[in-house]
């Protein structure tokens, strides 16, 4: 966490940026997820962080962040990640996944060009 910002640090960034993300609580069904467009975010000292005008992470809750970064230099390589993101009386912590969430079995998120 960075000043009231959850963070995900990506390597080697190079001209990466996020194309689409989703936060929705862990248990939500893949037809009530909300996924964010062109999000107004933007990959820093090689960390990706989601401020809370952006998003409000309640308390004591367990969410799943899915996120694809776009290049314009690669635009055939786009990277995705899925990230199980826990809050505990303030402490920000990562928890493993199961193979659904991971693999989401809806398929993958498709990026518009």
């Amino acid at each position: 966490m960075v000043s009231d910002s959850i963070c995900f640090r990506i390597t080697n960034p190079q001209d990466y940026q996020p194309a689409i993300i989703s936060i929705n609580l862990r248990g939500t069904p893949p037809k009530k997820q909300g996924f964010i467009d062109n999000p107004s975010l933007s990959i820093r000292s090689e960390q990706l962080c989601i401020p809370p005008s952006f998003y409000q992470f309640a308390d004591n809750g367990k969410y799943i962040v899915d996120f694809v970064l776009t290049s314009a230099g690669n635009v055939d390589e786009p990277r995705k990640f899925v990230v199980g993101v826990g809050i505990d009386h303030g402490q920000v912590y990562n928890f493993p996944l199961t193979d659904k969430e991971i693999l989401r079995p809806y398929g993958s998120i498709e990026v518009s060009e």
